[in-house]
């Protein structure tokens, strides 16, 4: 059966990766490239001293403070920690980690290491983040998020050997590249595919699997060198090219697609310090606006106001209820502990309250001596593997220096919506493709020590001889931290009418946080909700005159 040019270039990516259909559908003229739609532009309306209660020191609350501040209304965030930020949470020496069941953790990191618990990237098309930064004086540097020199490791590649990123890459592309060059040749895709095109497509695959003259992939330069190139007589030889089959078989794709996806696209950029200078950042321009130790418990709303009752803690044992009106309401609490409040919603925000699922990523950080970069030559970027733990991430901060922290471990480890670690395993099987099975695996270990373990292993597989070198771990599971109870709304859950009345105002409080975005996960979803709804304040206080 004969293929027409479309078919042919959609099974290339199937084949081969988006990356290169794409490429060679750019060439042929073949794919359209969608027009940008943008977010509306924030738009400033004075308050003249309108009172807005904001629930959450999250970013988006403290976007919509910050900008509600300068057009004269009068603001009060309540935050239930002590610090600014909601998951953008920036851990260091002394820091105390506790989860809701009790377990506790103290960071004992060398003086100025730290671990971005949360958000750990800003990427360079997210103008709104970037932005504040530069507003706030937050200075930054470049995060590296991928690196050819990092590690690709599965039990069925090299046997069990870790590979640099480069040959995984490079040697698919080549196979693939054969593959398709052949058929091309053959004929087969003739009737449906001019000369010129097929001239232009085996030329396009020749070069970008470095093919030889007769169409066969021997293994690339690109791929890295057996014995790389010096100053004496020996000649450097290419690595020989991992076999198609176990390149399959490895299932290693997200590392190798990484690039494509657009938020990890270079460059990306980071907080010297930590991410954490953020929110401290927007803290210091709001003074006495924000109240921290505030827990929410109760809002009613009026024809003309809202009042909140919260309980505010100074310290293990003072604590007094208080109550607070204003004329708006902000809500940008995550929806799993916005669901505990007593609150009169309408039917159609309590029953979103009642369904919404939250995922529930980890991360573990070690402290260690920087063996990956006087060994191995990995200067940020991530490896990784086809086991519990399937990601280690290498630090951009201070590179050359003794030592760093280094993520050994994070993924989605359960879904707080099931009842345990081991039924997201299980459902799994059936909807979830080998990054998230492989989080359940590691969220349905027994205990933080076999956690601990798995990822000390993967370190180990990626780099023999330097598990024993990890010291000083920190283990978060966002589903266990008090406050959020989740990291960000599941991104199974995709219901498109929900959102629609999220982004709508039920009576006095509106709702914001990245889960109100199509920014899922993202400080850029946060911040641009927060502008979506000072804009919905705005033409409010305008259309009441």
């Amino acid at each position: 059966m004969s293929l027409t040019r479309r078919q042919f270039l959609l099974r290339a990516g199937q084949a081969g990766g988006y990356g290169s259909a794409f490429v060679l559908m750019q060439s042929l003229g073949l794919l359209p490239v969608p027009e940008a739609v943008a977010d509306s532009p924030l738009r400033l309306v004075d308050g003249k001293g309108t009172r807005a209660v904001i629930l959450g020191g999250g970013i988006a609350g403290l976007v919509a403070a910050y900008e509600l501040g300068k057009a004269g209304w009068s603001c009060t965030v309540l935050e239930a920690r002590h610090r600014p930020g909601g998951r953008n949470w920036s851990i260091r020496n002394g820091t105390e980690v506790e989860f809701t069941d009790g377990t506790r953790q103290t960071c004992a990191f060398e003086p100025d290491h730290y671990f971005n618990a949360g958000p750990a990237r800003l990427p360079s098309t997210h103008n709104t983040m970037l932005g504040y930064c530069h507003e706030l004086g937050v200075a930054l540097e470049v995060e590296v998020n991928s690196s050819r020199s990092a590690f690709m490791q599965s039990d069925k590649l090299n046997g069990g050997v870790p590979v640099a990123e480069r040959r995984v890459v490079n040697d698919t592309r080549g196979h693939v590249s054969e593959l398709l060059a052949k058929c091309i040749r053959k004929g087969a895709l003739d009737e449906d595919m001019t000369d010129a095109d097929r001239e232009r497509m085996i030329e396009f695959l020749r070069q970008y699997g470095d093919l030889n003259p007769d169409l066969l992939f021997r293994g690339t330069q690109r791929s890295g060198f057996k014995i790389p190139p010096g100053a004496d007589l020996q000649s450097p030889i290419p690595n020989d090219p991992l076999a198609m089959r176990e390149l399959l078989d490895a299932d290693l794709w997200l590392g190798t697609f990484v690039e494509e996806v657009p938020e990890w696209q270079a460059t990306m950029f980071q907080p010297i310090g930590g991410m954490d200078r953020i929110p401290f950042a927007f803290a210091s321009r709001l003074d006495s606006v924000i109240r921290y130790g505030a827990q929410v418990k109760r809002i009613r709303q009026s024809d003309s106001g809202v009042t909140i009752i919260y309980r505010e803690s100074a310290g293990a044992d003072q604590a007094a209820d208080r109550t607070i009106e204003a004329d708006y309401c902000i809500c940008a609490m995550p929806l799993t502990v916005v669901r505990t409040l007593d609150a009169d919603f309408s039917p159609q925000i309590r029953s979103i309250l009642d369904t919404v699922q939250y995922d529930s990523a980890y991360k573990i950080a070690w402290e260690a001596p920087r063996f990956w970069e006087k060994e191995s030559n990995i200067y940020g970027g991530i490896s990784y593997l086809q086991q519990a733990v399937d990601l280690v991430w290498y630090p951009s901060a201070r590179i050359f220096s003794e030592k760093g922290i280094l993520i050994g471990g994070y993924s989605i480890e359960y879904l707080p919506a099931e009842t345990s670690a081991a039924s997201s395993l299980v459902r799994s099987d059936e909807t979830y493709r080998s990054p998230a099975r492989n989080g359940f695996t590691f969220g349905s270990l027994p205990n933080l020590q076999a956690k601990l373990d798995a990822s000390r292993r993967s370190v180990e597989l990626l780099h023999p001889g330097h598990g024993k070198d990890l010291a000083n771990p920190i283990y978060i599971s966002w589903g266990r931290i008090p406050y959020n109870l989740g990291s960000w709304i599941s991104f199974d859950w995709n219901d498109q009418r929900a959102l629609a009345t999220l982004q709508s105002p039920d009576r006095r409080i509106y709702f914001a946080g990245d889960h109100t975005s199509h920014i899922v996960g993202w400080q850029e979803g946060a911040a641009l909700s927060a502008h979506r709804v000072i804009n919905q304040l705005g033409a409010r206080i305008q259309s009441a005159g």
